[in-house]
């Protein structure tokens, strides 16, 4: 802000001289993004003949700055002597086409246990096929259990897990809905084909997208912030908002996969585990988590997940509480009014309030819809409700409801991490370790502790390379800087941790990290940090331990020590 006419701009949009001093009153500078430097190129691939490298984000934009462009991860052409290890041998098992190791007790029991191709059935002859089962049709979408999953950025990853093999056993289930008989491949422990929907919707009322991000934020149960998914661009204008946030789903079935040792791996998973480098190069290791994801799932539901968010501005609102006594009663009820046609005159005030209200297209009410599951076109339909004419509303709701059957996703699902499935793969529980160092270094990179404190305790958020703040009532601008909030006393800044600091090495079975209430300082009064400054965690020196038993995965002019092996499936049964 230079000039006398900008200053004087800028007097009318920040003052507020009783609360802040002067320099503090003026508008927040845009900070831009900045890429901090390339690392080291990983280790040339034998396999694809490719390496890559990543660079962290040094500074994430804010107030208005401009994001990064470009990707974090660069990729080259390479030449090495170094060999493919899928094309190793398999000892006294089968070898599919992939490289993969299976039992010979699968080869020719009539089921695809290759699964890329099938290559285990493609030799045999008629005459010395055992099939072991008279069923060969899987659960409907099965697949998508075995799905990795992305839990900073809640997507669903590629498939880890092979949902296609039985692993020679014949386990049945019946579908009531379908009517139908299916039979249950290695990876499932349990699947139920249940349609379950709830009757009515549920909803919960925020006085402020800022009480609404700090009440996600309260359940998060990881240190890894906020999914950026979650939240639209309508929750950061500059307007102060309340949110009617209405919610329900729909399941079609219930899964449970097995433990992790007897789940057999997808053959691309399988291959991306074997090319990974026995030495920590995060830039490879990366890109693994980046296709697969950073957990798989334990069990879930498959069906859809349907939320609106309706959002009104602070000023339509202290209209609407002054002119309907019944605003509290018809706030709780929102749903009823958009998709229930009443025909008695209550909440009559409120409805045209809604109306009246920013986000209306006509008579239609824009909700936000982080709608998972079901057919694309009702998702869209689903986006404006229409006030005028709830049936409409609940006739699109229905439909989409409908189509879940044939378009489900993962909902309600519990996860394990997916460094838990590194095996099977020369040097496995060296990579084991590697995979979960770098799963956490990846959680840490996105996390809002990275961003610039917003002012009137403002909450900031991480999407991207852009850091944004949500304001408290009251308040308002790219850093919260206007206005006075009015939930909380004048000047009061209110403290907030710094990242985490990385684990120390192990000690006597321990290992800490330490966080600091410095992003900003508590003052004037403000509240300290909840939490702890300091973390422990148990631990073991599992390098050395592998270096002792495991040498040639660190000197690879060694040879492999031989060991005890796991003894094949027995054939239609468990060892």
């Amino acid at each position: 802000c230079t000039g006398g006419t900008k200053l004087q701009a800028e007097a009318r949009l920040c003052h507020d001289a009783a609360l802040l001093p002067l320099k503090l009153s003026r508008c927040e500078q845009p900070v831009n993004c900045q890429w901090g430097s390339y690392g080291d190129w990983s280790e040339c691939d034998g396999c694809t003949g490719m390496q890559t490298r990543t660079r962290p984000v040094q500074v994430y934009a804010q107030f208005g700055g401009i994001p990064c462009s470009g990707e974090p991860t660069q990729k080259q052409s390479c030449t090495t002597k170094r060999g493919c290890p899928l094309e190793a041998g398999c000892g006294e098992r089968f070898r599919c086409s992939s490289g993969q190791c299976i039992s010979q007790n699968l080869v020719c029991n009539g089921d695809q246990d290759c699964e890329e191709d099938g290559s285990d059935e493609q030799q045999c002859a008629e005459s010395t096929i055992a099939s072991v089962c008279d069923k060969q049709q899987i659960p409907p979408k099965t697949e998508l259990t075995g799905k990795g999953f992305d839990v900073l950025k809640g997507q669903l990853r590629g498939n880890v897990i092979n949902t296609k093999s039985f692993g020679g056993q014949c386990r049945k289930v019946f579908s009531g809905d379908l009517r139908s008989f299916y039979r249950l491949p290695r990876s499932l422990l349990g699947y139920t084909s249940q349609v379950s929907t709830q009757n009515d919707f549920s909803d919960e009322f925020y006085n402020s997208s800022w009480s609404y991000v700090k009440d996600i934020d309260n359940r998060q149960t990881s240190d890894r912030g906020h999914h950026y998914y979650t939240f639209h661009d309508e929750l950061f204008n500059t307007k102060t908002y309340r949110l009617l946030v209405i919610k329900n789903q729909v399941e079609v079935a219930q899964f449970q996969n097995s433990p992790p040792e007897y789940l057999a791996l997808s053959e691309d998973f399988w291959k991306a585990l074997a090319s990974l480098p026995t030495v920590y190069d995060y830039a490879a290791y990366r890109g693994l988590i980046e296709d697969y994801g950073t957990h798989f799932l334990s069990e879930g539901s498959l069906g859809g997940s349907y939320q609106a968010l309706l959002y009104i501005d602070a000023e339509t609102m202290e209209k609407m509480t002054s002119s309907s006594t019944d605003f509290h009663e018809c706030v709780t009820t929102t749903f009823r009014f958009l998709f229930i046609r009443w025909s008695t005159t209550k909440c009559r005030s409120f409805i045209n309030s809604l109306k009246q209200s920013q986000g209306f297209r006509k008579d239609q009410r824009n909700a936000y819809s982080p709608i998972t599951g079901g057919d694309p076109a009702y998702i869209a339909g689903l986006s404006y409700l229409d006030v005028q004419n709830p049936d409409a509303n609940w006739n699109m709701y229905t439909k989409w409801a409908g189509s879940v059957k044939d378009f489900p996703t993962v909902i309600k699902q519990k996860l394990r991490p997916l460094y838990e499935l590194v095996k099977e793969v020369p040097c496995a529980a060296l990579k084991k370790l590697h995979l979960k160092r770098a799963m956490e270094q990846y959680l840490a990179e996105e996390h809002s502790c990275r961003c610039q404190p917003c002012r009137n305790n403002g909450q900031p958020l991480l999407r991207g390379s852009t850091c944004t703040c949500v304001c408290r009532p009251g308040t308002s601008g790219s850093a919260c800087e206007h206005g006075t909030p009015t939930d909380d006393q004048p000047g009061v800044i209110h403290g907030s941790w710094t990242c985490w600091s990385p684990w120390s090495s192990c000690s006597q079975g321990q290992r800490s990290r330490t966080r600091i209430c410095s992003n900003p300082y508590p003052t004037a009064g403000g509240k300290h940090c909840d939490g702890a400054a300091v973390d422990h965690m148990a631990c073991d020196d599992g390098l050395e331990h592998l270096r002792a038993m495991e040498p040639h995965c660190f000197d690879p002019s060694l040879s492999q020590s031989k060991s005890c092996k796991t003894p094949p499936p027995l054939r239609n049964g468990f060892v």
